[in-house]
């Protein structure tokens, strides 16, 4: 056995470190501004704030659609920069975390805003908050694929 193969064979059966990225949870919650340890709850919690910031001043869409793309790719660098490399033949993900982080965010906005304006019951606020629970299901799955290193990013 190689050296190559002998690193490869320890590293599938070590333990995992523990996580660089927050929990579905965790992001959920800082979205709104009740969980903010760490950058990338921090930036998204900024990213939400500047989704809820557009709906309120149509006018400034333009400012804030240029920050969040700002804050989009302070995510990313920051992704690049501290989550383990993929292992070798890992799929790459069609969109950077940052894009999902902000599909989430503008998600929660939409459902949160609509909680506050709509009946309840209504079909609209269902559809909402079902797209919200699809963005934090699929984050977590992305997460924890990433985190395994059977998922790479795009560059």
């Amino acid at each position: 056995m190689t050296a190559q193969q002998v690193r490869r064979a320890l590293s599938e059966t070590e333990p995992p470190a523990d996580p660089v990225l927050p929990s579905k949870d965790e992001l959920l919650a800082a979205l709104r501004g009740h969980y903010l340890a760490g950058p990338l709850c921090r930036e998204a919690h900024a990213i939400a704030e500047l989704h809820r910031a557009r709906r309120r001043l149509p006018a400034r869409a333009a400012e804030f659609d240029r920050d969040r793309a700002d804050l989009v790719r302070r995510i990313d660098g920051w992704v690049r920069r501290n989550l383990p490399a993929p292992r070798a033949g890992a799929r790459c993900h069609p969109d950077p975390l940052g894009a999902v982080i902000d599909r989430m965010a503008a998600a929660s906005e939409r459902a949160f805003d609509l909680l506050m304006t709509i009946d309840p019951g209504s079909d609209e606020m269902h559809a909402a908050w079902t797209a919200l629970a699809e963005q934090e299901i699929g984050y977590g799955e992305l997460a924890a694929a990433l985190e395994s290193g059977w998922l790479a990013l795009p560059r």
